[in-house]
């Protein structure tokens, strides 16, 4: 979407997206984040969780590709800001997550090809009926050409 098409209030849902242990242990090997509560069930146990979790880093980014698959970023230029990122509830391998946003605000720019859309987001675990997390992130979006 163009900035243009942005209002405030408009609601955005996504689909739905079950994590694998596949996902976690490729997440896990890419970036180093190789906690135990991660890649083990009896550790996670041990902690006091019902079995291994899901990094949060990794359900912020799922959250994020489920609302690009809505086309809403298409015409984005940069994520200038993530605030309020709150992690609410753990998400397990197996779980399904879908993610909602919403338009906070819109602005322009001193330049006339980009201008500024804040969104709200909700990650939701469908499988525990939770909001995993919540965060309000600041967009630098392409303007439509004038003609």
């Amino acid at each position: 979407m163009y900035y243009e098409e942005f209002t405030q209030g408009q609601h955005f849902k996504s689909r739905s997206r079950r994590i694998t242990a596949t996902d976690v242990e490729n997440f896990t090997t890419q970036t180093w984040a190789v906690n135990p509560i991660f890649l083990d069930d009896e550790r996670a146990r041990e902690r006091g969780l019902p079995s291994r979790v899901v990094p949060g880093a990794l359900t912020f980014s799922y959250m994020i590709g489920l609302l690009y698959q809505l086309g809403i970023f298409d015409h984005i230029l940069a994520l200038a800001s993530v605030s309020s990122l709150t992690f609410k509830a753990p998400v397990m391998v197996g779980d399904e997550i879908e993610a909602e946003a919403w338009v906070l605000e819109t602005r322009e720019t001193k330049n006339p090809e980009r201008g500024i859309v804040k969104i709200g987001a909700t990650c939701i675990n469908k499988t525990r009926q939770t909001t995993c997390l919540e965060c309000e992130m600041t967009f630098v979006m392409i303007r439509k050409k004038r003609q």
